[in-house]
């Protein structure tokens, strides 16, 4: 339409830029029908074979159109998920790996040998091959896969925008459009879950593709540039969603870039990715330095914790997780006749509880429990030792009586009323 309608106002170069989270197909196929194609398809029955041919050239206004329309777009590419492998399918629509055609690498790679007019003309496109008749057109695919684990934070938005730094951009400009169309969708928004977790933008990312765009507009065409919405689906808060905020700030960066007329430098976005590139990586150097000091100091709790509870319980008792490892340092006897604990180091108090004759059936029985009351004794000291330790470390709370609570607050009450009647 733009080319139709204002070919006369110096509008002859157009360029589309796409930075929805979804692949942009739709608009590449209307581009590569700038080349004349024929598709084929064969049916058969049971009387006969036959091949129907359609022809696919759909130009905008002449057969320049080829060589005087540009399309970019930065979408995500790949799995929906980290377990694609297991039938989860691909991101929608499973199309745009990263690519650039030949026409955007080599200016002019038609007219080195013959016209455009002469190409179609001669009808050289029928002898090509799809991926060759693709590359006639000036097409840029940024396929953006999802973040690793063990990436760090931030380099997912870094991506992006080196893909506009060193990709997008400065091809953009080369092509020096008379007007460029923004296809403006904000689904790649990073709390949008329409995206799957693929390209992860913020309303600075938005503003910020929004201004380089801008200033290309401001040095090649007066800063003709339309945005067109497209998507955008996390619409809950209202206005200050992370839609609304998204197109906000999309259309502040419209506004404020037509009233600076800042022109585009390819110098200060190498710059512009250096810093940012330094920045992260010192924010992550120092986030792992955190981490570090603060695995030491846990370290070093627990190792002070250990210390104390030695101190506490001695090296016979020890707490071991959740439980005590009772351990005696030796192990005791009890006499028959006296019915007290010895140690096992004294020999004759041993022998003669083994030579007493094994029908003594009371002596044995009181041995055991005493041994088993001696056993349970000391189970109940620590056990009380651990509760009553357990039981300092929490915090005292303060009883309450809501009854006299509230009758405080009615009486409060009242006497306002009454201040408010005599008043």
């Amino acid at each position: 339409y733009a080319r139709s309608m204002y070919r006369n106002d110096g509008i002859k170069r157009v360029a589309i830029i796409d930075f929805d989270v979804h692949h942009g197909n739709g608009t590449e196929e209307i581009v590569k029908y700038l080349i004349p194609n024929v598709e084929s398809s064969t049916i058969r029955t049971p009387f006969a074979e036959g091949t129907l041919r359609a022809p696919k050239y759909k130009p905008w206004l002449d057969e320049n159109d080829v060589k005087d329309v540009f399309f970019a777009s930065t979408h995500g590419y790949g799995p929906r998920s980290a377990q694609a492998m297991q039938g989860s399918g691909w991101f929608y629509p499973a199309s745009g790996p990263s690519q650039i055609s030949d026409a955007v690498r080599r200016p002019g790679l038609v007219d080195e040998q013959m016209s455009v007019s002469d190409f179609l003309l001669t009808q050289t496109w029928s002898r090509l091959g799809d991926d060759a008749r693709s590359n006639c057109c000036k097409i840029i695919n940024i396929g953006l896969g999802l973040p690793k684990p063990h990436d760090i934070p931030g380099m997912q938005r870094m991506e992006l925008r080196d893909s506009y730094r060193k990709t997008i951009l400065p091809h953009l400009h080369a092509f020096n459009p008379d007007l460029i169309f923004i296809s403006a969708g904000f689904d790649a928004h990073k709390r949008d879950s329409m995206n799957f977790g693929y390209v992860g933008m913020l309303e600075d990312d938005y503003e910020w593709v929004t201004e380089q765009l801008v200033k290309v507009a401001n040095t090649c065409c007066n800063g003709r540039i339309v945005s067109v919405l497209e998507g955008g689906y996390k619409v809950h808060g209202g206005i200050v969603s992370p839609f609304a905020r998204s197109v906000a700030s999309h259309l502040r960066a419209l506004v404020e870039g037509g009233k600076s007329r800042e022109t585009f430098s390819a110098a200060d976005l190498e710059w512009e990715s250096q810093f940012e590139r330094s920045h992260i990586e010192d924010r992550e150097r120092r986030r792992r330095l955190k981490m570090n000091r603060q695995r030491a100091l846990e370290q070093e709790q627990r190792r002070h914790r250990q210390a104390e509870a030695q101190k506490q319980y001695g090296t016979g008792l020890l707490p071991t997780g959740s439980h005590l490892n009772t351990r005696i340092s030796a192990p005791l006897t009890l006499h028959a006749s006296s019915r007290t604990p010895v140690q096992a180091s004294d020999h004759n108090d041993v022998e003669a509880l083994l030579k007493e004759p094994l029908h003594d059936s009371a002596s044995l029985i009181s041995v055991k429990g005493e041994l088993s009351n001696t056993a349970s004794d000391t189970t109940d000291n620590i056990h009380s030792t651990v509760v009553g330790s357990a039981s300092e470390r929490k915090r005292k709370r303060s009883h309450v009586d809501y009854k006299e609570l509230f009758e405080k607050m009615k009486k409060e009450e009242s006497l306002a009323d009454e201040v408010t009647k005599t008043s």
